[in-house]
């Protein structure tokens, strides 16, 4: 295996988020791409969709960053260790979200992919805290 920076999964964070570069989802995912983990309004399917989501996750948040801390890479799949830092938008409040990406590669794109964000984390960090312990509906 090379190093971190020479995986899809690298480039993926580096040019579509770090650089806010929405022109790079579409070379670097293909468009019938399937993700899960994440909703946009559209659906869960390729490129176009994926910038929807791209979008409103950029109006909602400032100074995204997504440091990479590891990536595996065997055959077709690579897996990245990920956490992200960015300002919210409404709050001013600065928030940390870890997670993991797992990726399906076809032709140097993604044509698959799993992500697994603590979005729960995310929520507390703005002040939104769980009504009860069986309820997952948060109040700000």
């Amino acid at each position: 295996m090379g190093t971190k920076e020479s995986t899809l999964l690298y480039r993926w964070f580096d040019q579509v988020w770090n650089k806010n570069d929405e022109n790079a989802i579409g070379l670097l995912m293909t468009d019938h791409a399937d993700f899960q983990g994440i909703e946009t309004k559209s659906g869960t399917k390729g490129a176009p969709a994926f910038k929807l989501f791209f979008q409103d996750f950029t109006t909602q948040f400032h100074n995204i960053h997504i440091e990479v801390e590891e990536v595996i890479s065997e055959g077709e799949m690579e897996a990245a260790r990920t956490v992200i830092t960015a300002k919210h938008a409404a709050t001013g409040k600065d928030v940390v979200i870890p997670g993991l990406c797992m990726v399906k590669v076809e032709s140097g794109q993604i044509a698959q992919a799993w992500n697994s964000y603590d979005f729960l984390s995310m929520h507390q960090q703005l002040g939104g805290k769980l009504v009860s312990a069986t309820d997952s509906q948060f109040q700000q």
